[in-house]
């Protein structure tokens, strides 16, 4: 007879969420499990290191019509998303909320969905992306009208923007392949940010 080795649950319970990257076609996507303790601000910084940028930009999330906002605007006109955990907005599976982030062109809106909410396993490393779907726009790239530009001058090889666009983008650029290794070692050194008790 065979012994099975058995799962071992750590403390809390994990999120999976898929995050499109809304207003282009086709979707860029990544799947993310994060810990249910984890603030939105925690959250922000998750969604921007998986899409490749610097998450120290301004945003909001938008969750059953309640605001939450970076606590670094000012006054909020809206609740504080560094006060606000994953697991208390009681989301369920398949509920969905909007992360908005600024940008010095248009801003990025994100759609999430909750695809599960699962215990934490026992060694799991938190956070992580477990898929994705195609590149996110360079992190200097003006917004999704910007980058539908790029993606359709990169198709046509003999649209005249081809060659310069290139010679601005990082080097070996497929808009079709996400990193997903290069995603899980910048999501190793996100800072865990969990609201005060």
């Amino acid at each position: 007879m065979t012994s099975r080795s058995r799962i071992r649950f750590g403390e809390g319970r994990v999120f999976q969420l898929r995050v499109e990257l809304a207003d282009i076609s086709p979707t860029v996507w990544r799947r993310l499990i994060v810990s249910a303790r984890a603030s939105l601000h925690e959250l922000h910084t998750v969604i921007e290191r998986a899409m490749g940028r610097d998450p120290g930009i301004g945003y909001q999330f938008d969750v059953d019509g309640v605001r939450y906002v970076d606590p670094a605007d000012g006054p909020p006109p809206g609740r504080e998303a560094d006060a606000v955990s994953l697991e208390v907005l009681e989301l369920h599976p398949g509920a969905r909320f909007l992360h908005v982030a600024e940008n010095h062109g248009e801003p990025w809106r994100h759609v999430l969905t909750l695809e599960q909410a699962a215990p934490r396993l026992v060694g799991q490393r938190l956070p992580a992306c477990v898929a994705g779907a195609r590149a996110a726009p360079p992190d200097d790239c003006a917004g999704p009208r910007a980058y539908r530009e790029i993606l359709d001058a990169l198709a046509d090889p003999h649209d005249p923007r081809s060659a310069e666009l290139r010679s601005w983008l990082p080097e070996h650029f497929d808009p079709n392949y996400a990193d997903v290794t290069s995603i899980n070692a910048a999501l190793a050194k996100v800072p865990k940010h969990r609201p005060a008790a």
